[in-house]
């Protein structure tokens, strides 16, 4: 009785222990829809399985476990299909896997094995162009170069012309010339043509039927027609129909890349689920806006950033992110010593509405250095601080060179063993956000007559499916804030919360109402 009472206390000490180390983690069940915390994987530098250096879709399948504990339940691939450079946004074949990354078995178990754990996966499906090697483009060039016009069975797949526009470049040995208004190898698709139209449903059938992926990522989608917003959307609108009458709940997110929401706001009227808002992104975007040190009213900042999403975007779901694979790494951005001002980044986008959107590697605080061009935003995640480990991708895009001042930051193994970690506080977060569905899904409203008690914190409410949780945010680096809650119904109390700094904790009083919120941390109260 004594060995087995002795056995007893040591395993609640360790309970105990575990639940201190992770403030803000809390057990819940995700609820299963639209909404996701989706997780973007360049899947050549993520986790290498045979050995050559460049990591591989079965690399992604062994890390679906890290995934799931980080809190993300869903998965975006950047292309994986066969392409012509490293980064494959110039498609040779949309319906077979690259070989450098694996093969369509490979793929298929990805997907059965994500699915078993609740995750859902879309790849990029970049439609706008091809690569200039996929053989349409070629067929198409051949029979102008020998006929003298476009012509045969894909002689309207490209935009030709006897003019050379602007985006045109000469189809070779000829006096014809081709659209290509992002580089002479990717030559832009006639997307009104309705054999491309035809060859775009059998691609999206192909992976949402036979493969069974749960979408896309669709590529550039402002550029479908060069100068045309009301053509683009229309396409949009086509592919949306197309594919959910494929796939009831196939989930499409484009990038639309534009600098206000109202521009971004039009292209949901094609009847897609999201598009990346870009407005609140990288350093120049609405949330780092919110933690300038120069800020004197960060709190009401945070308030207007949340009323104008909430009334811009009245309709589908919000894609909110802060880096990808095109832009700068949040630490390069924020500043690489920044860590509290890293974490609390990350904080605010957890508490955004709709599906946010992580870039793999920001969860150790990854950087993007060198000249800042697109292949050092791409470096291998880094797993371990050792030298040379299984795994690991040292085959870097383009062969650039990196070293340790390409990580500022301790490697994932390190920092999964570390509660006050950049990684720790991405898997606190996420969990948070995964026991309050209000946080994505509810309509928001900012209690603004709290501004006049702190105009570093910002009082919130998001309410659905008939529950309210209310959410305060500390927005000062230096010194905490204390805040009178007692006019609010809040008889559950503080049911969460999260601080940057690691020996801060927020306190409660459920009798007097008073929350108290030390630098850069949010509370969660019912």
């Amino acid at each position: 009785m004594r060995k087995r009472a002795l056995w007893l206390v040591c395993i609640l000490a360790l309970v105990l222990v575990c639940s201190c180390s992770e403030k803000g983690r809390q057990d819940s069940t995700i609820v299963d829809d639209e909404y996701r915390n989706w997780y973007e994987i360049f899947v050549w530098s993520y986790w290498d399985t045979d050995n050559d250096g460049i990591g591989d879709i079965n690399g992604v399948t062994a890390k679906l476990d890290y995934i799931k504990d980080m809190g993300f339940n869903g998965i975006w691939l950047m292309p994986v299909t066969v392409g012509t450079s490293y980064h494959k946004y110039d498609v040779e074949n949309y319906t077979d896997i690259d070989p450098q990354f694996g093969t369509l078995d490979d793929f298929r178990n990805l997907v059965q094995q994500a699915h078993a754990r609740g995750i859902r996966i879309i790849i990029d499906l970049v439609v706008n162009h091809t690569s200039s090697s996929h053989p349409w483009f070629r067929q198409a060039c051949d029979y102008i170069a020998s006929r003298g016009q476009p012509g045969g069975p894909y002689g309207d797949y490209y935009n030709f012309s006897t003019t050379k526009k602007q985006g045109y470049s000469t189809v070779p040995g000829t006096a014809w010339y081709y659209e290509c208004q992002f580089t002479t190898t990717m030559p832009d698709l006639n997307l009104d043509s309705r054999a491309v139209r035809g060859e775009i449903e059998s691609i999206m059938r192909f992976w949402l039927e036979d493969v069974g992926i749960d979408g896309f990522r669709l590529d550039a989608v402002t550029s479908f027609y060069t100068n045309s917003t009301a053509k683009s959307i229309e396409f949009l609108s086509w592919m949306n129909t197309t594919a959910k009458a494929i796939k009831s709940d196939a989930y499409l997110v484009g990038e639309a890349w534009l600098g206000n929401n109202v521009a971004v706001r039009e292209y949901y009227n094609s009847g897609a689920d999201s598009f990346f808002c870009f407005p609140l992104a990288t350093g120049t975007g609405s949330i780092a806006n919110c933690l300038k040190d120069i800020r004197t009213t960060p709190g009401r900042v945070f308030g207007d950033l949340l009323s104008e999403l909430e009334k811009t975007y009245d309709t589908g779901i919000l894609a909110p992110f802060l880096s990808n694979h095109d832009t700068s790494r949040i630490a390069s951005f924020l500043g690489r010593s920044q860590e509290d001002k890293i974490k609390m980044a990350q904080g605010l986008l957890s508490l955004m509405s709709g599906s946010p959107f992580v870039y793999y590697g920001e969860e150790i605080g990854m950087i993007s250095t060198a000249d800042g061009s697109d292949p050092y935003k791409r470096i291998a995640m880094k797993w371990s601080d050792k030298r040379v480990y299984e795994g690991w991708c040292y085959t870097t895009p383009q062969g650039i060179a990196v070293g340790d001042s390409n990580y500022q930051y301790p490697s994932v193994e390190a920092q999964q063993q570390d509660p006050d970690s950049i990684l720790s506080y991405y898997r606190s977060s996420m969990a948070l956000r995964n026991a309050n569905p209000e946080i994505a899904r509810g309509s928001t409203e900012v209690l603004s007559q709290f501004f006049d008690q702190s105009q570093y914190v910002c009082v919130f409410t998001r309410t659905w499916n008939g529950q309210t949780v209310t959410i305060a945010v500390n927005l000062d680096r230096d010194y905490e804030h204390q805040i009178d809650l007692s006019s609010l119904n809040l008889s559950k109390g503080l049911t969460g919360s999260l601080c940057a700094g690691s020996s801060n904790s927020v306190s409660y009083d459920k009798k007097t109402g008073s929350l108290t919120l030390p630098p850069y941390s949010y509370a969660i109260l019912r």
